[in-house]
C-alpha cells in the first residue's frame, strides 16, 4: 500500500513539472515587452530632432533637423539570431531631401534588445520588462559600467507631437546636480511602436566663467 501510495504521489510530481514546463513554452514573446521594441523590414520612423549646443552664452550653435530611421534589412548574426540593418538620414527642411546619416543594426531576443551604433552595442531593453528593472546597458561593449533603469512601465505617455498610452522609460543616466553638473538621458518606449521620445542634456557648471551645455531632443512625429 505505501508502494502504490509513493507511486500515485511520484505521478504528480511528475505531471505537475510537466504542465510547468509546457506552460513555459507557451509563453508569448509580447508578454515579456519585447513589442515595445518592434523590429520588422520595412519598418520606419521619422523624429523631429532639436536642441543647442554651447560653450559659452555668445557661442552657441542650434540645430533642428529631421530624421528618419528605417528597417532595410536583415541578416544572421554570429549568435545565430536575426540582427537588422537600420538606415539613418537626415533633412534640415520640410521639403529637403533625405541624406544618409548612418548605418546601424539592432537585434533582439527574450533577454535582451541590443541596438549596435557606431559600432557600439548597447542594451536599449531587458527583458521581461517591469518596474525598477535595472541592468548594465555597457555589458556587451567592454565601456563602464552604466546602470539602466526602467521606470513608469505601462504608463501614458504625452508630449506636443503623439499620445502613447503604454509606454516605458528607461532612465540611462540622471544627475540633478545644479553646483557641479547636470545630465538627463533617457528614452521613451511605446508598445508595439519603439523609440519615442529621447533625450539628452549635459550642463557642466564647473567651468567658469560660463558653462558647457547641450541639450538634445528627439521625438516621434510618423512611423510605420
Amino acid at each position: 500500500m505505501q508502494i502504490k501510495i509513493k507511486y500515485y504521489f511520484l505521478v504528480i510530481i511528475i505531471g505537475a513539472l510537466f504542465w510547468k514546463c509546457s506552460e513555459t513554452k507557451e509563453l508569448n514573446p509580447d508578454d515579456l515587452g519585447t513589442n515595445y521594441y518592434p523590429l520588422n523590414v520595412g519598418d520606419y520612423r521619422i523624429y523631429n530632432v532639436s536642441g543647442v549646443e554651447y560653450i559659452s552664452t555668445a557661442d552657441s550653435v542650434e540645430f533642428s533637423y529631421m530624421l528618419k530611421e528605417s528597417v532595410v534589412d536583415s541578416f544572421m548574426n554570429l549568435e545565430s539570431g536575426i540582427s537588422y540593418k537600420i538606415q539613418r538620414e537626415k533633412k534640415y527642411t520640410e521639403d529637403g531631401l533625405w541624406e544618409l546619416d548612418s548605418i546601424w543594426t539592432a537585434r533582439k531576443d527574450n533577454r535582451t534588445a541590443v541596438q549596435v551604433e557606431n559600432n557600439v552595442p548597447i542594451i536599449k531593453l531587458s527583458f521581461p520588462m517591469s518596474e525598477n528593472l535595472r541592468w548594465d546597458g555597457n555589458r556587451l561593449n567592454g565601456n563602464y559600467i552604466d546602470e539602466f533603469i526602467l521606470l513608469d512601465f505601462g504608463q501614458t505617455y504625452v508630449d506636443d507631437f503623439g499620445f502613447y498610452s503604454n509606454t516605458a522609460t528607461v532612465e540611462q543616466e540622471y544627475i540633478p546636480d545644479t553646483r557641479v553638473n547636470w545630465i538627463s538621458m533617457k528614452e521613451v518606449y511605446a508598445e508595439d511602436i519603439g523609440l519615442v521620445y529621447k533625450e539628452n542634456v549635459k550642463i557642466d557648471f564647473r567651468i567658469e566663467p560660463v558653462f558647457l551645455n547641450l541639450r538634445y531632443y528627439q521625438h516621434l512625429v510618423e512611423w510605420q
